[in-house]
């Protein structure tokens, strides 16, 4: 079990250890409110790497990782797991685009 310091260095080997393993890599997240900690983890039963972190700032890093995990998950080419899905940005560029309307009351 290694606890990772650096997140983009926790990141990198995730990936790694995924593109290894497809089928048997997993990822888990775990909060403890009463310690204020986040730990992910990422385990392919033979290496485990964890995360952990008690810093706001990190939770938005956390968030993005659990999305980009379930993408590599859903990829049907590992080998380009590294580029951006297009899909993803051109679903953001959407959202941002379309205004949002407000609900009347009455």
């Amino acid at each position: 079990m290694v606890y990772l310091q650096d997140f983009e260095e926790f990141e990198a080997a995730a990936q790694s250890l995924f593109q290894q393993a497809p089928l048997r890599t997993r990822f888990l997240l775990k909060y403890r409110h009463t310690d204020g900690k986040a730990i992910v983890k990422v385990t392919n039963d033979r290496v485990c790497l964890k995360f952990r972190t008690d810093q706001i700032a990190n939770l938005k890093h956390l968030e993005r990782f659990s999305q980009t995990f379930a993408r590599w998950m859903v990829a049907k080419d590992l080998s380009k797991i590294d580029e951006p899905d297009a899909e993803l940005e051109d679903a953001k560029k959407a959202s941002k685009a379309t205004p949002k309307t407000k609900r009347r009351k009455g």
